[in-house]
């Protein structure tokens, strides 16, 4: 019995080194293979999404960046308009539209205005939750609509008596603004719910002032108006 036992195991003793030494050549194969086979190409990152820079070039030009509201500063008892914002947010261009009652005028009047604003610093306040542009100074021209106003050429006094236009208004002034930030547009960029003042004056105020020194202060030759702005 004891033969018959060992007789397989004689058999297949012979056969173990093969198949060990044909599993060598096998794994040296696949090194081989992996070693001379180039390296497979990488896959370039996707890129990512990036927000959109600031200014007009943000949207289409005709979309208004903001909507305003507005009372006093020689613009009307209540204005209303649209602006957009340009140059990395420090220029606001403006369209306004005021309205004074006859109750607050000789007449009832209609003020249209464009303005330009430069604000060369906008501070986060409170980890960006609030922003603050403390200084901002700008230009502005307004338009009167009005029948109870005298043209400056109406025939009620002689040629050149007055030289500036009854209708017509160009002035300047500085302002500020606080914000608090709401989220952000579809941009990318924060939006925010201000107040901001504005204290300017205009041509017809300087030239009183200067050609009757002494007979007008400072103070009545300044506009005051608030407003708040919406950005969309």
């Amino acid at each position: 019995m004891s033969r018959s036992f060992l007789l397989p195991l004689l058999l297949l003793a012979p056969l173990r080194p093969a198949a060990a030494q044909s599993a060598a050549p096998a794994a040296l194969d696949t090194l081989s293979l992996a070693l001379v086979a180039p390296p497979a190409p990488a896959t370039a990152p996707e890129p990512a999404e990036t927000a959109a820079p600031a200014g007009l070039t943000a949207q289409p030009w005709y979309r208004p960046h903001h909507l305003l509201l507005q009372t006093a500063a020689g613009q009307g008892l209540i204005t209303a308009g649209v602006g957009y914002t340009t140059l990395r947010g420090r220029v606001d261009i403006d369209v306004l539209a005021g309205y004074v009652p006859s109750r607050y005028s000789i007449t009832p009047m209609g003020i249209f205005t464009g303005k330009a604003g430069y604000s060369p610093w906008t501070l986060p306040v409170a980890q960006g939750r609030w922003q603050v542009r403390p200084f901002t100074v700008g230009a502005l021209v307004s338009h009167t609509a009005s029948q109870g106003l005298n043209n400056s050429r109406d025939g009620k006094y002689e040629k050149g008596y007055y030289w500036w236009s009854s209708r017509t208004r160009i002035g300047g002034f500085v302002g500020g603004k606080v914000s608090r930030v709401i989220g952000r547009t579809r941009y990318g960029h924060p939006r925010t719910l201000g107040a901001y003042y504005e204290l300017g004056t205009n041509d017809l105020y300087l030239s009183s002032i200067f050609t009757n020194l002494g007979g007008l202060g400072v103070h009545e030759i300044l506009t005051l108006g608030f407003g708040v702005k919406f950005d969309l």
